[in-house]
């Protein structure tokens, strides 16, 4: 498996890029760069990632928009057919699909999941939420189940999904919440039953769930000291190895880079207070807070400003030797990958692979990304 899925590569920081299949992509703003979302546009994206080198490109599992005057992440490409479409496009990077376990029966996401994996010659990787958007669930209809219940269901949710990867003749499985006769699935993934799975679980149980069912943990850091986000990557791992697993420490970076230190902080500024969408991110936050357990109220204000500027991604904002300074900090704190997104996806992905990339290699983060193409 580690061989064949580029996501776990021998780059001591590996890269992807995140929620461009979704309007506005991870900024909350009215910007007029925002990221407008057009098929072409994200496959350009991906394509320049690829060439790149970059490990993953990850998109989100989103059904409606957070209103407000953007009305975030309106306009979305769901992710399994974009998953199919992007991979057959690129060559070399790995290929996610988000799913919400409660929306999508196992039998069905083990047969998509399969599909892509033999599209992408074992590059696909599954980004597995155990839901917490009621708004979504109230469009499908579905049982809205308690925060810990959640997770109960998605691991039997998985436990079928392997199985069906897995098993070399028709099953019975009789569980909690799956009852099914003679489940069979063929052909199986490229990966087989080690197709890597990736959660964001962030609350008490879903990093157990997380470190006991997944390859890697997504994790939104609290951000409030370093010391305090070292500990939150350094549990997850201990749980991880408790539980005989080798978890990945994943997060999410929003990025903007400039010449200067000075020049960065305003472009910034501009997009998230200038043009910060306030409505949307009190909206997604109510939410968010309130059914992730993810963030403490009393951390909820200071996240403001993250969720506008990236979603409560990591900022990585300065210069590109400053931006590589905290991302060997970042690496050094046990950080495995940064999936990034910026306000102009297209430009400013482009000047990250010019002025970034070359800076990290020579900081021993990455090697040339011509020693992965095959």
């Amino acid at each position: 498996m580690e061989s064949r899925n580029p996501i776990f590569r021998a780059n001591r920081l590996k890269l992807g890029v995140m929620a461009f299949n979704c309007s506005h992509g991870s900024t909350v703003t009215t910007a007029p760069e925002a990221w407008p979302m057009t098929w072409s546009d994200n496959v350009a994206l991906a394509q320049m990632a690829d060439r790149a080198g970059f490990e993953a490109l990850l998109p989100v599992g989103r059904w409606k928009g957070y209103g407000g005057p953007s009305n975030f992440n309106n306009r979305t490409f769901e992710s399994f057919t974009w998953a199919a479409g992007i991979g057959a496009l690129t060559k070399q990077i790995a290929v996610l699909s988000t799913i919400h376990a409660p929306l999508v029966h196992p039998v069905m996401a083990a047969k998509q999941a399969a599909t892509i994996d033999h599209i992408t010659q074992g590059r696909f990787v599954l980004n597995l939420v155990c839901g917490w958007f009621r708004n979504e669930f109230e469009m499908f209809g579905v049982e809205w189940r308690e925060h810990d219940v959640r997770y109960e269901y998605a691991a039997e949710w998985l436990d079928v999904c392997r199985r069906l990867w897995f098993e070399k003749t028709p099953f019975e499985f009789q569980g909690i919440y799956f009852q099914g006769k003679e489940l069979w699935s063929e052909p199986k993934p490229i990966q087989g039953a080690d197709l890597p799975v990736m959660n964001a679980g962030s609350s008490d149980i879903g990093q157990r769930f997380s470190a006991q069912n997944c390859d890697m943990n997504f994790v939104m850091l609290r951000q409030r000291d370093e010391a305090n986000d070292q500990e939150q990557i350094a549990k997850l791992k201990r749980l991880s190895n408790a539980a005989g697993r080798e978890s990945r420490c994943w997060i999410h970076g929003y990025a903007v880079v400039r010449s200067t230190q000075e020049e960065a902080e305003a472009a910034l500024n501009r997009y998230v207070i200038e043009y910060g969408d306030e409505e949307a991110v009190s909206n997604m936050l109510s939410i968010f807070g309130m059914e992730s357990g993810t963030l403490a109220p009393d951390v909820m204000d200071a996240f403001k400003f993250h969720f506008k500027a990236g979603h409560g991604g990591y900022p990585l904002v300065g210069t590109p030797k400053k931006v590589v300074d905290d991302m060997v900090r970042l690496s050094e704190m046990g950080v495995d990958g940064i999936l990034l997104s910026w306000l102009d996806y297209l430009g400013e992905c482009k000047q990250w692979v010019e002025e970034v990339l070359p800076l990290m290699e020579a900081a021993g983060l990455r090697s040339p990304a011509s020693s992965h193409h095959s």
